[in-house]
């Protein structure tokens, strides 16, 4: 959902810290802090966030890499924006994990 190992790369404590922060209350209403929460997160609203950090990243390049290639890198602030309004979408969603 993330590419997160891709140019520009997240390392496994964001995607953690990422995923933390999108932890939902469970199906029996019990939030995050109670011993009792089964672990629940919107996985999209997870998605989203990684990608900014990946677009905040990208947001200064605007050259083209290799030169000659004719890849503007530029691109690739676009295409994790891009990214992040599609899981902006659906982000309603929430998924319980055992």
């Amino acid at each position: 959902m993330t590419a997160w190992d891709s140019d520009p790369a997240l390392i496994l404590t964001e995607l953690e810290e990422i995923l933390a922060q999108s932890s939902r209350p469970d199906a029996l209403g019990l939030e995050p802090q109670h011993e009792n929460w089964t672990p629940t997160y919107s996985l999209n609203a997870a998605a989203e966030s990684a990608w900014l950090v990946k677009a905040g990243r990208a947001s200064s390049l605007n050259e083209v890499d290799p030169p000659g290639s004719g890849i503007v890198t530029s691109k690739v602030f676009d295409n994790c924006r891009s990214m992040a309004r599609v899981y902006a979408a659906k982000k309603l969603t929430s998924v319980a994990t055992r």
